[in-house]
């Protein structure tokens, strides 16, 4: 009998399009079948056979020429039987999703977004409150649901399964090292909780990763991938990022018109009937060892429009062992991928760009401050003398940020150069990121042009589920005093948070709270997009506003 293990997901979206990803317990043959809400009698439909990786099967089915701005419900139906797939549990009680507006309405764009979940089951879950509120809403979904939900990294956590994990999956080691275990990992994530599911069967949701998908701090220095290699982790590396295509990037394209690599073998193999497992592998280990580059940035086309980073898999790699390339400075992207982003952004006709970045771009500004000094490298093309105290200079440099664990944006100085040309262009910047653990909203401004009309804002939402420690809390709180600065081009300063509910912990505007972040873009009278940040967490088990970004009045003006 044919059963849904993972899913349905609601993945890429556009105003005339929808993917329906799903992990299905056998081989299966599957329609996908769509009504318009408004007109239950008109129906879409479109087939597609699963694929098989590694001995599991998936169904990634887009269908095309919806209406936009259109809600609709979906059924999967498996041609084996003609009927309707069940759960290897029970079905989410909605399967509905909504179609993006055309790209010349100026509707009002809600964005959900939040980071690092660890799926502890004794610890309340703020993307499963979700799920429930929005049952509990969903006779006004058109006015209060999330138009997008954007998974910002981490996940799953497979170099640390939580203690639930452990207990009912006892065949798990300490951590992810094989696909099959990077496959537990997600169905306990996605599988095992109905608010959970819920959610993911009515948003859009788009993901990218950071490094729990594959291991702490994964690639953040030069030197750490062919170190990694040659302690024996190749295959969990290989193995995490099939397992990340997969479950999360496969369903972030549109499946017909995309051109990628791993796209046309999920393509050719569910036609054939192979297992496609080690054709991925083969692609993702030559990018592993920089015979290719494997493509995990991707565009968002909503209105506004968004540029989803991959901060992660293109960073330094040093591979000739001599300290001047070791130390030398460094990028968190690629050429080819800033390329990318300097082109969207030349493009983007919007008066508003909004960039994802699994970590932040911008840091509270005295732990940005260090981590862009730790970045910088001084002498070291000078003449031998200067070159020798400016290589001991670097190497000091290099151990600190190992020491604190430095890996954002302002360490990698090459990337940084760039991203501040981007934003010397007259158009309004919202950056949404994760990874840090607590939240908070900034603004920044270019020194030399601190009296521009333009904006640029860094937004942060994280965690989901998996709080900072207090040791970790206590080091974040004694920076966080000092809440203006400049450095590297730009003049900073964090925004005060509202707290919402008496026991939301903010200090000093960071918010030490499991969040999740809903964001409203309106236009204003003059067209110019104002986003409205509120940060809601679990409360009683019920998903409650927390906390609220004040912006500064001249946004408004």
């Amino acid at each position: 009998m044919t059963e849904i293990l993972v899913g349905p997901l609601v993945r890429a979206v556009n105003p005339d399009s929808i993917v329906i990803w799903a992990e299905l317990t056998v081989a299966e043959t599957v329609t996908l079948l769509v009504y318009a809400d408004a007109q239950a009698d008109i129906h879409h439909t479109a087939r597609q056979k699963t694929t098989m990786v590694g001995g599991h099967y998936y169904v990634a089915l887009e269908l095309r020429n919806l209406q936009a701005a259109t809600w609709y419900t979906y059924q999967l139906i498996a041609a084996s039987t003609g009927k309707e797939l069940t759960q290897t549990s029970e079905l989410p009680d909605r399967q509905c999703f909504r179609t993006l507006a055309a790209s010349t309405h100026k509707d009002p764009l809600r964005i959900a977004y939040g980071s690092c979940r660890k799926a502890e089951a004794s610890q309340p879950d703020v993307l499963s409150a979700l799920g429930y509120w929005l049952s509990e809403h969903a006779e006004q979904r058109e006015s209060v649901w999330p138009h997008l939900l954007l998974l910002i990294g981490d996940q799953i956590y497979a170099d640390q399964p939580s203690a639930s994990m452990r207990r009912d999956v006892p065949q798990l080691g300490s951590e992810a090292t094989r696909y099959e275990d990077f496959c537990q990992f997600y169905y306990y994530a996605w599988g095992t909780d109905n608010g959970v599911r819920q959610a993911l069967a009515v948003l859009p949701t788009y993901m990218i990763f950071d490094d729990h998908e594959i291991t702490n701090n994964w690639n953040f220095m030069p030197t750490w991938r062919p170190s990694s290699i040659q302690a024996g982790q190749e295959q969990t590396l290989v193995d995490g990022l099939v397992a990340y295509w997969v479950y999360q990037g496969w369903g972030n394209l549109r499946q017909q018109t995309t051109q990628h690599p791993l796209l046309e073998v999920m393509r050719q193999t569910a036609e054939s009937g192979e297992d496609a497992f080690e054709q991925l592998r083969d692609y993702v280990r030559r990018d592993l060892y920089g015979e290719m580059g494997l493509r995990w940035h991707y565009e968002i086309p909503s209105t506004p429009p968004i540029f989803v980073a991959n901060a992660r898999t293109e960073r330094t790699t040093i591979t000739t062992g001599k300290d001047e390339d070791i130390l030398a400075p460094t990028r968190i992207i690629s050429r080819s991928q800033m390329h990318d982003l300097q082109t969207w952004y030349a493009n983007n006709q919007s008066p508003l760009a909004i960039l994802v970045s699994s970590v932040p771009v911008l840091l509270p500004p005295a732990i940005g401050w260090l981590e862009y000094l730790m970045g910088q490298r001084l002498w070291l093309t000078e003449k031998k003398l200067l070159s020798c105290l400016g290589l001991q200079l670097a190497r000091v440099q290099q151990r600190i940020a190992i020491r604190l664990s430095f890996d954002h944006w302002p360490l990698y100085s090459l990337s940084w150069h760039d991203l501040l040309q981007l934003f010397q262009q007259p158009r309004d910047t919202l950056l949404l990121s994760g990874d840090v653990h607590f939240s908070y909203a900034l603004t920044a401004r270019l020194t030399h042009q601190s009296d521009s009309d333009t904006y640029l804002y860094q937004f942060v939402s994280t965690p989901l589920q998996n709080e900072l420690s207090p040791s970790d809390q206590k080091k974040i709180k004694l920076q966080s005093r000092i809440s203006r600065w400049s450095y590297g081009g730009l003049k900073q300063s964090i925004l005060p948070l509202i707290a919402s509910n008496d026991g939301a912990h903010i200090d000093h505007n960071l918010l030490y709270e499991n969040t999740l972040a809903f964001i409203t873009l309106q236009t204003d009278s003059r067209g110019r997009y104002i986003p409205h940040q509120d940060y809601l967490g679990n409360i009683n088990g019920q998903l409650q506003k927390i906390a609220t970004t004040i912006l500064p009045a001249t946004s408004h003006s």
